[in-house]
């Protein structure tokens, strides 16, 4: 079996065609997708908040025209809007200095349920 991690690669295992172009999207901005994780949690949670009744099924990660890194809405498979999140990706990034450098983690599978999962143990 081929081992994938190596210094030169980043290994990351994702379940669809649109998670791999997330990302490597993510990587080609230069950003980190286990903050990105984090992101869209915050995202999600102010969305259902501030919109109660706007249904979206996933957000996922892009670069509008101007070079702006956004989350685009989706629902049943159209895109029903955008946030902007460079300003609460830097904000994020700057609350989670305790994540390891990305060529030292181990793990591979870096999703929603992940980060759920790093924030139950940071509160224990």
């Amino acid at each position: 079996m081929f081992d994938f991690r190596t210094k030169k690669y980043l290994a990351r295992i994702v379940t669809s065609p649109n998670q791999l172009v997330e990302k490597i999207q993510i990587f080609d901005a230069g950003k980190d997708d286990r903050i990105m994780e984090l992101v869209k949690l915050l995202v999600t949670d102010s969305l259902h908040e501030n919109n109660p009744d706007k249904e979206f099924d996933e957000l996922r990660f892009a670069v509008d025209d101007d070079g702006t890194n956004i989350l685009i809405i989706i629902n049943k498979g159209e895109i029903t809007g955008a946030v902007d999140i460079d300003n609460m990706y830097e904000f994020a990034s700057s609350h989670c200095t305790d994540f390891k450098d990305l060529r030292d983690d181990e793990d591979i599978v870096i999703n929603r349920e992940w980060i759920l999962n790093k924030l139950t143990e940071e509160e224990n």
